[in-house]
């Protein structure tokens, strides 16, 4: 048998710094964050050999005398092994050799500086390792090969300074008021002081910590804060810590509503350095409107250093944070019932989507979810207050025809149609036995009406087969009953078709045999129904009309008008039929028209 023999692959080192340098690295400003998180690891480091050091990075601009930008921190610096093992080995990493410590650093994956390779041909490393104390240069070009050299200069203090040469189309990264915008941006939160020259000026433009991270700071405060972060003035602030990945921050109740589409920006940091805007995993997915300020010091970060990684130590710090904002909402109505209702009146739709799915969130807020009624906007409790047994209709055409007609019933009737709110009630009806939630239709509505009494049958017997053999034309089914208003003549409902439809559909799909016979038995004509009002002094009168003629052109009155009242569309047909019936109680005189 012949021997087998093992190969080691082939790296391309030039195309794999293109690869991660240019794409790994969405935004060419990401070498500022990883330089300042390389010079805070380095700091970091030295601390751990002393706990008194006071980190110091310093940032050189280049100028037309001085072209060249040099970013110089005074951490624990580099052997000559180090950058061997480190500098110049991509995903070799100094943040887990040897340190005891390794989680107290940012960066882990040892991949970091290629992102300068975007703004700069080349890279110069000048370092001095507190533990050897022997000046290295480092310089790497982007086509894949470094040098090192021995530096004689014994006054090089110690600590590490990256040079860059930047490209022209990144000339602007490094003009002074944009640098030190993203300076700012990314490193707000660092413990280290943080100087600029520009033009050989020195300018320390981050020295004090946030206030936010303090460990006592008022309300008033951390609104400004979030107010000079986000521009938003936002309701309210709600601090929070979780043991799970030990993250500390600020949850912003936002003013205004927001789209379900829509993904909110916050400000992500990982061990004091900022790290994404974007990233919506450390927080409830429910948790649409609010904005969060947030840093911690145990959660990882992707290899581009993006987002946080999403592993069980991230989804337990997510369960913490979700149970913070459940005990505020349910505390927040007692502490300050102004914030609550504008919380309600912002975001009730983002809370019935929510209370769908949970229990204990739909009874944090069932008494006080708003919903649209007959007689305007009410809450659920106040609804239930009015009546014991709730209507609502899931239709908003069926709605629209009903809610006067419900109105003057007596009957506080709500409009189900918008989102989340027929399932939302229909939860509640689930969850909630005690209370009765019933759906209305037009034809359920009509079933409310005041039956007219048995006594009464005989003397309407040959009115109503005369109207009925006039509504047989319009595929109606005469009602006679009483109900208010006395002022409204006749109501018309319409059989709900779709009903029908959607029994029909759904037994079709669970292969049901009882599908066909439905749809073979159902009537061709669907018959709505036009119901007149016993007590209204029109339909009285109506009763003593012996004339055909005119029987059946007040009847179309009665029919068109009782369309329009509904609210239903009126098509060309009708109109003919009005226009045609009034103009025959005009030819039939003008005398009887007014007595009628």
């Amino acid at each position: 048998m012949q021997e087998e023999k093992s190969y080691s692959f082939q790296v391309n080192l030039k195309g794999m710094i293109a690869l991660l340098s240019e794409h790994l690295y969405s935004d060419p400003n990401t070498f500022i964050r990883e330089l300042l998180q390389n010079g805070v690891d380095a700091i970091t480091a030295l601390k751990h050999l002393d706990e008194h050091h006071q980190g110091k990075i310093k940032i050189e601009l280049p100028n037309v005398e001085q072209p060249k930008f040099m970013f110089q921190d005074n951490g624990i610096g580099l052997k000559e092994s180090d950058i061997h093992q480190f500098l110049s080995v991509i995903g070799e990493s100094s943040k887990g050799k040897d340190i005891k410590d390794a989680q107290d650093f940012i960066g882990k994956f040892g991949i970091g500086l290629l992102s300068c390779f975007v703004v700069s041909d080349e890279i110069i490393v000048e370092t001095k390792s507190v533990l050897e104390q022997q000046p290295l240069r480092w310089t790497a070009r982007a086509e894949g090969d470094y040098k090192i050299e021995r530096l004689s200069d014994d006054d090089i203090p110690v600590g590490t300074k990256v040079i860059l040469s930047p490209k022209k189309q990144y000339n602007y990264i490094f003009e002074a008021d944009y640098f030190e915008k993203k300076i700012k941006f990314y490193g707000d939160a660092l413990r280290e002081s943080i100087s600029i020259v520009v033009g050989g000026v020195e300018k320390i433009i981050h020295k004090d910590e946030p206030k936010w991270l303090a460990s006592s700071v008022s309300k008033t405060d951390l609104l400004a804060i979030g107010k000079e972060l986000f521009h938003v003035n936002f309701l309210d602030a709600i601090p929070f810590e979780t043991t799970a990945g030990k993250a500390k921050g600020v949850l912003y109740v936002l003013p205004f509503r927001t789209q379900f589409s829509s993904k909110q920006r916050h400000r992500i940091y990982l061990k004091r350095m900022f790290l994404a805007e974007e990233d919506q995993s450390i927080l409830p997915n429910w948790a649409f409107f609010v904005r969060m300020l947030v840093n911690t010091e145990e959660l990882s970060a992707t290899a581009s250093r993006e987002s946080l990684m999403k592993n069980d130590l991230l989804r337990q710090a997510r369960k913490e944070i979700a149970a913070v904002l459940k005990t505020y909402l349910q505390q927040v109505k007692k502490i300050d019932y102004d914030i609550y209702i504008r919380i309600i009146q912002t975001h009730y739709l983002h809370l019935k989507a929510f209370a769908l799915e949970d229990p204990d969130f739909l009874a944090i807020f069932l008494a006080d979810i708003p919903f649209e009624t007959n007689r305007g906007q009410r809450s659920f409790q106040n609804i239930i207050d009015y009546q014991q047994q709730l209507y609502y209709c899931a239709d908003f055409e069926d709605f629209k025809q009903i809610d006067r007609m419900a109105d003057t019933q007596g009957i506080m009737l709500i409009n189900a149609s918008y989102t989340f709110d027929t399932e939302l009630l229909r939860k509640i009806k689930q969850k909630y036995p005690e209370y009765t939630i019933t759906e209305m239709s037009p034809n359920q509505l009509l079933e409310t009406f005041q039956p007219i009494h048995e006594d009464e049958h005989h003397q309407y017997f040959s009115f109503k087969k005369d109207a009925q053999r006039i509504l047989d034309d319009y595929n109606c089914i005469l009602e006679i009953r009483r109900f208010k208003p006395v002022d409204t003549p006749a109501i018309f409902t319409k059989m709900d078709q779709n009903n029908v439809e959607n029994t029909i559909s759904q037994l079709k799909e669970n292969a049901n045999p009882f599908a066909q016979v439905l749809k073979t038995s159902r009537p061709n004509k669907i018959q709505n129904t036009l119901c007149l009002n016993a007590d209204n002094a029109l339909i009285t009168t109506l009763m003593d009309i012996k004339d055909a003629y005119m029987l059946r052109s007040v009847m179309e009155v009665l029919y068109v008008q009782a369309l329009i009242l509904g609210k239903y569309p009126v098509q060309e047909r009708e109109m003919k039929v009005l226009n045609e019936a009034l103009k025959n109680l005009i030819v039939m005189g003008l005398d009887n028209f007014v007595n009628l």
